[in-house]
């Protein structure tokens, strides 16, 4: 394992998406992932370089940088294959080629002391936080070696990578727990509507999945519907929020303690169930499809009689949601499901995640 990281040039910026520019100095937590770069069951191809799925760990805290990842560097762009990821590898000089097999190496060495370290976070395919296992970046490289021009244009945007928080395996096992138990009422909401079953399963794939998935058979339908409190962003270090409430002391500040703590004993109660400490943090999203916080200055009844811990309550909350981006998309299905989740290129990656879980969830839920 010992050896060298590729990364972009600096200086690193966590705070503009899509700058180009190396991640910042700091120490970022480490969780599995899933996607066109795996944590599990990724590609054992001896003879192709570069079969996806390949290997990875993702970093998380990243500010606005989404799909930051350290993975092997890959044809065919072998140098720089994503922008302010890391690549493992020997040493090389700036016009040498990363060698695909050694970063694979590398990766995998990463990956395989990863598991032995905390075997937990590689029980489930879905996206987990892997205990007590970070990745520290120190300083900015004093001394900066000159690339060739031409290698500028062989970077690919990580925007571009599919990154999935569950994998496929992990998606049908969403739709199919779904469909069980909720499916007669998801199949009437949706009758008539250009969004069907395996949409709604795709949101919750992407949204709550990776969180409770590993709760099936260990907690029951119910318990599981009220636990699905989850997104601290805003108090959370290194997770910034732009929409109402920025964070506790925001919605403190307008909505009063009583409230305010209210829906801090729920983040906790989600918490608890996750062996984790108490936190004086209000979450922003609830109900397995994430109604986020920022609908308590039209829908507070939602929150402050806890109308998420209803099934029912949840699907008529996404519907309402679907049914006003599909009129202001004037009917264009994809840009409704991106508005869903807001603007930019998050946004546009939470898109093309759905469509990948929606056509997983078609083997469970039907056309």
């Amino acid at each position: 394992m010992a050896g060298f990281i590729c990364e972009r040039l600096g200086p690193g910026n966590n705070r503009t998406a899509g700058n180009g520019k190396r991640i910042e100095a700091k120490t970022y937590p480490l969780w599995t992932q899933f996607g066109s770069y795996r944590s599990i069951d990724y590609s054992t191809n001896q003879q192709v370089a570069g079969d996806p799925p390949m290997p990875a760990i993702l970093l998380l805290g990243t500010g606005r940088r989404t799909g930051i990842l350290i993975h092997p560097a890959h044809p065919p762009k072998l140098y720089l294959s994503s922008i302010g990821c890391l690549n493992p590898t020997s040493e090389i000089g700036p016009a040498d080629p990363i060698d695909f097999w050694d970063s694979r190496r590398r990766v995998i060495a990463l990956l395989d002391s990863l598991k032995t370290h905390a075997p937990a976070a590689f029980e489930h395919e879905v996206s987990s936080r892997i205990a007590d296992a970070s990745i520290v970046v120190e300083g900015e490289p004093t001394r900066q070696l000159a690339a060739p021009r031409r290698l500028a244009a062989d970077v690919m945007s990580a925007d571009t990578a599919l990154l999935l928080p569950i994998s496929k395996k992990s998606a049908l096992v969403c739709a199919k727990w779904l469909m069980e138990n909720f499916g007669d009422k998801i199949k009437n909401v949706t009758a008539g509507k250009s969004y069907k079953p395996k949409h709604l399963c795709a949101i919750v794939c992407q949204e709550t999945a990776y969180k409770w998935i590993p709760w099936i058979g260990r907690h029951s339908t119910q318990t599981i519907v009220e636990r699905a409190v989850f997104d601290a962003s805003g108090d959370f270090p290194g997770a910034p929020r732009t929409a109402f409430p920025v964070n506790t002391k925001a919605f403190r500040d307008k909505y009063g303690k009583a409230f305010t703590d209210l829906l801090i004993e729920e983040a906790n109660k989600t918490r608890r169930l996750q062996g984790w400490d108490d936190k004086p943090w209000v979450y922003k999203g609830y109900g397995l499809f994430q109604y986020d916080l920022q609908h308590v200055k039209t829908a507070e009844g939602f929150f402050v009689n806890k109308e998420w811990y209803s099934f029912d309550k949840c699907l008529g909350r996404v519907i309402e949601e679907l049914d006003s981006k599909l009129t202001a998309q004037r009917g264009n299905l994809w840009k409704a499901i991106k508005a869903y989740n807001g603007t930019g290129s998050r946004a546009e990656q939470y898109m093309q995640n759905v469509k990948a879980f929606t056509e997983y969830c078609e083997e469970v839920t039907g056309p």
